[in-house]
């Protein structure tokens, strides 16, 4: 073997599993927030979906096939239309309808991991700016890292390459309360 190539193989696996494309990375939290109108309206007709739950304490491998599936079923299943059009209403958030905004994709994909066996405490409503507007993801929390499940992409995409900048969060131990996001942390919540 040449010296070029043992060097390039040695540096790959001296320093290859640490890029910053492939490292886990998960959104950092801070202090609690404002709760969105949207989210509070939702939780008086959902109680049971906005309370106190216990947060895994062992996150799960990323399964990106299954979360692929549901991204682009629920992106597929509801034809966007902005909440005034569809429920007459400035603001309504439902995960049961076949049109609806960002929160209403978000709701969907979450019901849908639910049922497959996701924690809710790992399916985590998000709120941030796209650069065009303010826009909402399910956020999906796994050992190997936060993973984003948005209506306007098919793909499933890590915090780093949704183009997001993300601004509030849902406690992954209160299902009703939500938290500032700080930054980005390479250190498992």
């Amino acid at each position: 073997m040449n010296m070029p190539v043992v060097l390039l193989t040695a540096f790959i696996a001296l320093f290859g599993f640490v890029s910053p494309s492939t490292a886990s990375v998960w959104l950092k939290t801070g202090k609690e927030t404002s709760r969105p109108y949207g989210h509070v309206d939702y939780c008086t007709r959902n109680a049971s979906d906005c309370r106190s739950r216990k947060a895994a304490s062992k996150l799960p491998a990323v399964s990106l096939t299954v979360l692929k599936r549901v991204n682009v079923a629920v992106n597929k299943a509801i034809k966007p239309q902005a909440d005034q059009q569809a429920f007459g209403r400035k603001e309504y958030w439902t995960a049961r309808t076949r049109k609806g905004d960002c929160e209403d994709y978000a709701l969907a994909k979450r019901a849908k991991l639910l049922r497959q066996g996701f924690k809710s405490s790992q399916l985590l409503l998000t709120m941030g700016h796209n650069g065009m507007e303010p826009h909402t993801v399910l956020v999906v929390r796994t050992r190997d890292g936060d993973f984003v499940l948005d209506n306007l992409s098919d793909d499933v995409k890590t915090i780093q390459t949704a183009g997001i900048r993300f601004k509030k969060i849902q406690s992954p131990d209160h299902a009703g309360r939500w938290l500032r996001v700080t930054g980005r942390t390479s250190k498992q919540p």
